[in-house]
């Protein structure tokens, strides 16, 4: 799992007497600006002790960001002397860290002491997914109290806590925060050291002595929660009877629940309902997420499928994923899964369709899985194509099937990873496709230009028959288009124009299967001599498909040759002679194509 983060250094420069501000920062949608007010909001004030940790909202919904800030003493003295603490700031998209989701502590030791790109780029780092049965194993009475105690809706001060190590006290708030539901993350404001001072916006955190206006719980006591709070007093009982058995089951479901969520009395006292009740079982099987994602954008609830796609992409290598294919692809293609949704931002979008795919259509996509979404989905949107694209493809022939639906360059990117041989093999694959047919010829044709690639390309063609059985299949009531694709492949063969010896050869290899169509693009291809021989070429095959032997046509040969029959192998051919006209070469593609 990647995560690219935002990042931003606040502080002063060395010597300087100025007042702090943002020193660098990454191009992005927070920008310098939103970092400054971010660290004006939530870690203006610098604790006494050093490292601390803030971690906090940036902006909502769609839009909504983890912040993590970092406040350490650098190296450096102002110009008063005085030593100089820097804020290491970073903003990581809540919609990446759903997809693990990521704790407090794999965000920080992922971020903390990353080199910031030279280049103003994010910093992309891959931190550990949330462990269920490792934060229930460091849950303890204290965390318990302080988890219920965010269910009246007041802080939560711990004292006592200034002998603890940074990452414990980190390490409290991340388990304190997975029990309840992961996505009072987007709210929760929790610190590993807050000021003396009121005006902190923290509803976590630690301090030196007891705060006004909050539950103060001492470190690694036990918590009383007042009956007065009968929501919360509920929830602790809940959280203690689950101790011993179901508590890992129990915040893996909550890291599940990833949408947003508020401090509200409505909201947290649904928390306490549905913990109690056991609530709608969580969707474990492949057919049951897939059910949950697409009951998630109907009911305009798309923050909780970064939560379903997750544990979509951990049963991918699972043996659940063996059998049920067509069931899955019927769920799919009922609940309109592979359309597009205005509900949808484009990273969730692609993450969807990247997973629906692999779970019904991979691990490989074959040509009947690629007919089939082409049948079940119209229109078929860009993204899904590309989607499509990214997936390994089983052959040649899905390469080719879908190269015909997708935009220029991203067709012309996808058939270059095809070699000569399977371009051909793909062109006479059954069942013939007459767009797949047309897209070889096409594209034989521009590679055909390329004088180096010309033998290739003609001795491939000669090992697969030339197509011309593939050719005959298709189109047949179009007698117009089965020529112009003959055409191009013999041109491919042979050359622009055919001399008698080419011809001969020519129509001694089409023999079994020379049809009007074919016979016209011979024609058109032979030059002047050659086509003072046609009518005996074309005889010859006539009296061969009518079972005349060999040793009979010789002797009719020989009595009734004339000299204007035999083709003349010493004079030249004349320009206005030869066979193809170059403007029509053009125009069936026999161009350099550049590939970017």
């Amino acid at each position: 799992m990647l995560i690219e983060a935002e990042w931003a250094l606040w502080g002063i420069l060395p010597g300087s007497k100025d007042a702090h501000d943002v020193l660098s920062c990454s191009r992005g949608r927070i920008g310098r600006s939103g970092f400054s007010a971010l660290v004006d909001r939530y870690a203006r004030v610098t604790p006494r002790k050093l490292p601390q940790v803030t971690i906090a909202r940036a902006g909502a919904d769609e839009g909504a960001h983890l912040f993590l800030a970092v406040q350490k003493w650098s190296d450096a003295f102002d110009g008063l002397g005085r030593g100089i603490a820097v804020t290491h700031c970073f903003c990581v998209p809540y919609a990446q860290a759903v997809y693990g989701p990521v704790s407090y502590e794999g965000l920080y030791r992922a971020l903390d002491g990353q080199a910031v790109p030279s280049d103003g780029g994010p910093l992309v780092v891959s931190p550990p997914a949330l462990d269920a049965d490792a934060v229930a194993e460091a849950v303890g009475r204290t965390e318990l109290g302080a988890a219920a105690l965010l269910l009246t809706g007041q802080r939560v001060c711990v004292v006592e806590g200034d002998g603890a190590s940074l990452l414990d006290r980190l390490r409290f708030l991340d388990t304190v925060a997975a029990l309840l539901p992961y996505g009072f993350r987007t709210k929760l404001i929790a610190s590993t050291w807050a000021p003396p001072a009121a005006g902190h916006r923290s509803r976590l955190f630690f301090a030196e002595h007891p705060s006004e206006n909050a539950f103060n719980i001492v470190w690694r006591q036990e918590v009383s929660v007042p009956e007065s709070h009968d929501v919360a007093h509920r929830y602790h009982k809940m959280l203690t009877s689950r101790q011993e058995n179901g508590l890992a089951e129990l915040i893996a479901r909550f890291s599940r629940e990833t949408e947003q969520r508020k401090f509200s009395a409505e909201t947290l006292a649904a928390v306490l309902s549905d913990a109690e009740s056991g609530a709608k079982p969580f969707p474990t099987s492949i057919d049951d997420l897939l059910i949950a994602c697409a009951d998630s954008i109907e009911d305009g609830r798309t923050a909780l499928l970064p939560g379903h796609l997750a544990r979509l992409d951990a049963l991918r290598g699972s043996a659940a994923l063996n059998g049920g294919v067509r069931r899955r692809r019927n769920i799919i293609s009922d609940r309109r899964l592979l359309t597009p949704s205005a509900a949808l931002v484009p990273e969730v979008q692609e993450r969807l369709y990247d997973l629906v795919l692999s779970v019904a259509y991979g691990p490989k996509l074959t040509v009947d899985g690629l007919d089939q979404i082409l049948k079940d989905v119209k229109p078929i949107s860009a993204r899904l194509l590309t989607a499509l694209a990214r997936m390994p493809a089983a052959d040649s022939a899905v390469t080719l099937r879908l190269a015909g639906h997708l935009d220029p360059y991203q067709s012309a990117t996808a058939l270059t990873l095809l070699s000569v041989e399977e371009l051909v093999a793909a062109g006479e694959r059954e069942p013939v496709a007459s767009p797949v047919v047309r897209l070889v010829c096409s594209e034989l044709a521009s590679r055909w230009a390329d004088p180096v690639q010309r033998t290739g390309i003609g001795a491939a063609l000669r090992g697969r028959g030339r197509l011309t059985a593939a050719v005959e299949r298709l189109d047949e009531a179009d007698a117009d288009s089965q020529f112009e694709k003959h055409l191009v492949l013999l041109v491919i063969d042979y050359g622009p124009s055919l001399d008698p010896e080419k011809a001969r050869e020519a129509f001694t290899a089409h023999a079994e299967v020379l049809s009007v169509p074919l016979l016209a693009a011979l024609a058109l291809l032979c030059d002047a001599p050659a086509r003072r021989l046609l009518p005996h070429l074309v005889f010859h095959e006539l009296l061969g498909q009518g079972g005349i032997t060999s040793k009979i046509f010789e002797k009719f040969q020989t009595e009734h040759d004339t000299p204007e029959a035999r083709p003349s192998r010493t004079r030249a051919t004349r320009p206005e002679e030869s066979g193809t006209d170059p403007s029509l070469l053009r125009r069936l593609g026999f161009t350099s194509r550049k590939r970017s």
